[in-house]
This record gives C-alpha cells, sequence and structure tokens, in this order.
C-alpha cells in the first residue's frame, strides 16, 4: 500500500520534472523572442531608412535651392554696385 509518504514524494517528483520541462520551454520562449526583437530591429532599420531617404533628398534640394538664391542675390547686389560705380565714373567723366 501506498502511504502519505510515497504520494508526496512522487508529487515532488512530478513538480521537479514539470519544473524541468517549463524551464526548457522558457529557454525557448526566450531564445524566440531574442530572434523576433532582431528582426524588429532590422525591420525598423530598414523602415527609417525608407522613410530618411525622400527626407534626405529634399533636404539636399532645399540646401541647393538656398546656395542658388544667395548666389544670385549676391551677383545682383555685385551688379547694381558696378552699375552705381559705373554711372558715377560716367559722370565724373562728363564733367571734366
Amino acid at each position: 500500500m501506498l502511504t502519505a509518504n510515497d504520494i508526496l514524494i512522487g508529487l515532488e517528483i512530478a513538480v521537479a520534472i514539470m519544473f524541468i520541462v517549463v524551464l526548457y520551454h522558457a529557454l525557448f520562449i526566450a531564445v524566440d523572442v531574442r530572434k523576433i526583437v532582431r528582426r524588429i530591429e532590422n525591420i525598423t532599420g530598414q523602415l527609417e531608412d525608407v522613410f530618411m531617404k525622400p527626407i534626405s533628398i529634399a533636404e539636399h534640394l532645399m540646401e541647393y535651392a538656398i546656395d542658388l538664391f544667395e548666389e544670385k542675390t549676391t551677383e545682383s547686389k555685385k551688379q547694381k554696385k558696378k552699375k552705381a560705380v559705373s554711372k558715377k565714373d560716367a559722370k565724373k567723366t562728363a564733367t571734366q
């Protein structure tokens, strides 16, 4: 006949085996979670590249446009100064 002590020992062994199985499954779950996290990081990196590419192109276009406008304004200012200087020179030569 089985005594209460024998049943308790059997239950302890069953619990220990179940605990080992749970730890085994937890190990595989942790490995799978690491793989999932790596994949998510990879996907977010790809998405970041996809979204940042048009933004960087727009930034380069804006910088180009700003440089072009600055160049045009400096050229027009130089031309105005040359015209003003040439008008002064023309007046001086006309008065002499």
